[in-house]
């Protein structure tokens, strides 16, 4: 096994998993992204941390490069899930550059790890699982690009969206969510980017049972 798992020594490929870590009482493994961004590569590492034989924390770390392999930032985020059989490396999508957007999305879940624009400025943003979720899907944390390419965490995004938006309009700068509410029920929720913030503009329950 390999120590160091946090090494910014990056190989010259599109993804480079590398071998399970113990040290202590962490387990960390993690993976490279070259190719979720133009600009940037992103290390993600996912952590647990255990006291005595059952798991106190997960949590993962994400690390930000640019594409000259310099370290621009790096951001912790806590985890809430019930295995770590749910992450999955391979399912992180960009929709800055096509990687795994063709992939279908089932019950709102688009993945652990995924590069998009989410305040319409053509940066990189990302949007990572915070948590399992119910119904409705996992739950995100959205962080965004500053001007100083460090990233910063969207509380609005985080507490209000909440889920991955089902649509991201450029053109009318939206973001619109479609969550499960009950059996026979999609919420619609649409959030409108303007002068420098999120809003909810509007939200409707839509009957698919009645429409089936």
């Amino acid at each position: 096994m390999k120590g160091n798992s946090l090494s910014t020594n990056i190989k010259d490929v599109q993804i480079v998993k590398d071998t399970i870590t113990i040290t202590d009482s962490i387990i960390s493994k993690e993976c490279l992204y070259q190719n979720l961004s133009k600009t940037n590569d992103f290390k993600l590492v996912y952590y647990e941390k255990y006291s005595g034989s059952e798991i106190s924390n997960r949590y993962w770390d994400v690390i930000v490069y640019d594409k000259g392999k310099r370290k621009i930032d790096s951001i912790r985020q806590n985890l809430n899930i019930f295995s770590s059989s749910f992450v999955n490396f391979d399912d992180a999508k960009s929709y800055l550059t096509g990687v795994n957007t063709k992939r279908k999305v089932v019950d709102n879940y688009n993945g652990g790890f995924v590069v998009a624009d989410f305040n319409f400025d053509s940066k990189n943003d990302f949007a990572i699982i915070n948590d399992i979720g119910g119904t409705g899907g996992p739950f995100y944390s959205f962080y965004i690009q500053k001007d100083n390419s460090k990233f910063e965490l969207n509380k609005f995004l985080q507490d209000s969206v909440i889920y991955f938006p089902s649509k991201i309009d450029k053109t009318k700068r939206m973001l619109i969510t479609n969550v499960h509410e009950g059996a026979c029920f999609i919420g619609e929720y649409k959030y409108k980017f303007e002068k420098g913030e999120w809003k909810e503009i509007s939200k409707k329950l839509i009957d698919i049972c009645k429409e089936q």
